[in-house]
């Protein structure tokens, strides 16, 4: 088995190497597809290791079966898409489309991202090349689902670290879309979206990379009836 994740690894130590392939058994499926599983599959193996293998892969959240069903029995998927879908594979365990405009591939941001040893995303090839507005604007989704989602700025001098081209996550709300972003507080709470009227929910069923597991959540901008 050799998956997508795996044309950097010539770049590791041997011994990083085994570490990986090792979780790649444990976690990737035959076709290298992240498998779908409970929350208390991920609670057994040691977060540290987890947090490192979801670091080398540029995987930010995991797909857990409660993630998926709740996402199901909460909201309309029959018109929803998710965006900035990279490597984590939760399009494909909803069964929606998936785009992400891979903007981790544009050779500036690769180097931004290579220089700090933190892998780029590099999405398989079943997710469309699409921005998110032009997302919206092809799918005319009621709905639109993300995790993790760059926050849209500008970098420091000098740095392309590709804030300059994430979506402006207000003009999504401006669509008339429910919006749900999959996250964690301690890194994506302070953006300026949240001081429109939202919901925040906490389960101990989300697995991120996130340094801080309790503070993993899901923010939901409905549509206002």
């Amino acid at each position: 088995m050799r998956s997508h994740y795996q044309s950097a690894d010539s770049n590791y130590p041997p011994e990083i190497q085994e570490f990986l392939q090792k979780y790649d058994r444990i976690l990737l499926d035959s076709k290298g597809i992240l498998k779908l599983q409970p929350a208390e599959f991920y609670h057994s193996l040691d977060n540290t290791d987890l947090r490192v293998w979801c670091i080398c892969r540029a995987i930010y959240q995991l797909p857990t079966i409660e993630l998926i069903e709740w996402l199901k029995d909460n909201f309309n998927l029959d018109k929803a898409i998710e965006i900035g879908a990279g490597n984590n594979y939760l399009y494909h365990h909803l069964g929606i489309k998936g785009v992400d405009n891979y903007s981790e591939q544009i050779p500036k941001v690769k180097l931004t991202h290579d220089l700090l040893n933190q892998p780029s995303t590099n999405p398989p090839s079943e997710v469309e090349k699409l921005d998110a507005i032009a997302a919206i604007k092809k799918y005319q989704p009621e709905t639109v689902i993300t995790s993790w989602m760059t926050l849209k700025c500008e970098d420091p001098e000098g740095i392309d670290a590709g804030h300059k081209y994430a979506p402006d996550e207000e003009e999504i709300l401006d669509t008339g879309v429910t919006y749900i972003h999959i996250a964690n507080e301690s890194i994506h709470g302070d953006r300026e979206i949240m001081n429109k009227p939202h919901e925040k929910y906490y389960f101990d069923w989300l697995v991120s990379r996130g340094k801080y597991p309790e503070k993993n959540c899901i923010y939901v901008w409905q549509v206002e009836s």
